[in-house]
């Protein structure tokens, strides 16, 4: 018989489900607004989990914390974003469990979460929004049709000008074709009744990425309900005209990402459900995170900037194992010790009476260049010859390096040094491929 407390879980258990939210910030977890719960299934989860406070995503956007999670690597031991060929160093959660027998599943339509990156290494079934899968699941493969097309063309540059005036006045995009939580979590709900194997699901919800749309019948729960068009006026303001946001526009923002929060907690409920109804969940392992925060005008950010504040990497960590401690951490823990908490049974489970003393960050080198580190108290994060401290308190400060003890700021530095000899990644992306996903995500403007 397999001792399910202390064997790894791709060992004794039969279920691995991991559920991640797009731009997920750490203090949307616990939270209320107008005395309704945001994350009320979520928050029934954790009280039989293993909880940190908070989880460190390895870095602000999903390009670095994507390869990150499924590999245990930083950001910066590739070359490049994405993964080197299937199969080959370092293998991923999906290829670990593939090799011990699951049948696995991912869904993501986030587009840098696509097998263009290789990001479907070892899943059996993968729903991206790749064009193949497009294809398969008729969604919207005539937009790729006609994109190539006019792709280098002075059309182009015409459908670019459209498409802001779109937003602007209609709130509807030419580019952005992410699908509800609802809908992603259907499929996911009907794999998980196909499969009678030991199962690796995978399920990234896109909702709390902007622009931030979410059913009518979640807004009534909070009060106050906006139509599609407001929700995408807001949005394109914090992608190209930061500078005509306004006082008023930023609660509004809060307030329909909130409403997403609550839309995503309802979905990762269902699959919660599902394996409860199977009499499964007591053999289940469940994940729950982010990939990186968002910011609403703190430190001078909307969205999710090339920054280290904690409100770009500080995400949900929530760890539900039957058979292990179900405990509040106070202390912090790196998303990037999941494989191993997976594979081998260590990673979280090793940290669980205060979690990390320190945890590394960073925009990696192949994009930008910018490190930091992450300690219980304090923060340092070095850019180019320029070094910034923070004091961790309920909200994050920038405070004068003076102020930080000379014993921990010497820990800091030490901490922050890393020689990385990146991996070459596999994916061939040429910069039109990559300039669609950057489109497609509504990032017109980089």
């Amino acid at each position: 018989m397999t001792d399910t407390k202390n064997s790894a879980p791709a060992e004794a258990l039969d279920n691995i489900i991991l559920l991640s939210a797009d731009s997920l910030r750490f203090d949307r977890i616990g939270a209320t607004r107008n005395g309704e719960p945001l994350t009320p299934r979520i928050d029934e989860l954790a009280e039989n989990s293993l909880e940190f406070q908070p989880g460190v995503a390895p870095g602000p956007s999903t390009r670095d914390t994507i390869p990150s999670m499924l590999t245990g690597k930083y950001p910066s031991e590739f070359d490049e974003y994405g993964l080197p060929a299937p199969g080959s160093e370092p293998l991923t959660i999906a290829e670990e469990l593939s090799n011990r027998g699951f049948a696995t599943a991912a869904l993501s339509h986030n587009n840098f979460t696509s097998r263009r990156y290789n990001i479907d290494r070892g899943f059996d079934f993968f729903d991206d929004v790749s064009p193949e899968a497009r294809k398969e699941n008729n969604r919207g493969a005539w937009r790729l049709y006609v994109r190539n097309l006019i792709e280098d063309t002075p059309l182009m540059n015409l459908a670019g000008q459209a498409n802001n005036l779109a937003m602007e006045y209609l709130g509807r995009s030419l580019y952005l074709r992410n699908e509800a939580a609802e809908n992603i979590t259907d499929r996911a709900l009907e794999w998980m009744d196909g499969t009678n194997d030991k199962r690796f699901l995978w399920v990234h919800y896109m909702d709390t990425h902007h622009p931030y749309l979410s059913p009518k019948r979640i807004q009534k729960k909070f009060g106050r309900t906006y139509s599609k068009k407001h929700i995408k006026q807001l949005s394109q303001k914090t992608r190209s005209a930061q500078e005509q946001i306004t006082d008023e526009d930023i609660p509004e923002m809060e307030y329909v990402y909130d409403c997403t929060v609550r839309y995503v907690d309802e979905q990762i409920g269902r699959i919660i459900d599902k394996l409860r109804e199977d009499g499964e969940l007591e053999h289940s392992m469940i994940v729950v995170t982010g990939d990186h925060g968002e910011g609403f005008g703190e430190f001078g950010k909307f969205g999710h900037a090339d920054e280290l504040w904690d409100t770009m990497i500080a995400v949900p960590l929530i760890v539900h194992h039957p058979d292990r401690p179900s405990t509040n951490v106070n202390g912090q823990a790196p998303l990037r010790l999941l494989r191993e908490t997976i594979v081998d049974g260590s990673g979280l489970f090793d940290i669980t009476e205060k979690g990390a003393d320190y945890v590394y960050t960073e925009v990696p080198n192949y994009r930008d260049d910018i490190q930091g580190v992450r300690g219980q108290e304090y923060k340092l994060i070095a850019r180019n010859d320029d070094q910034i401290t923070t004091r961790l308190a309920n909200v994050e400060e920038e405070i004068p390096i003076e102020e930080v003890p000379d014993m921990e700021y010497e820990q800091l530095e030490k901490e922050l040094t890393r020689d990385f000899e990146p991996i070459q990644v596999a994916a061939d992306v040429d910069q039109r491929e990559f300039r669609e996903d950057l489109a497609a995500l509504g990032y017109l403007e980089e």
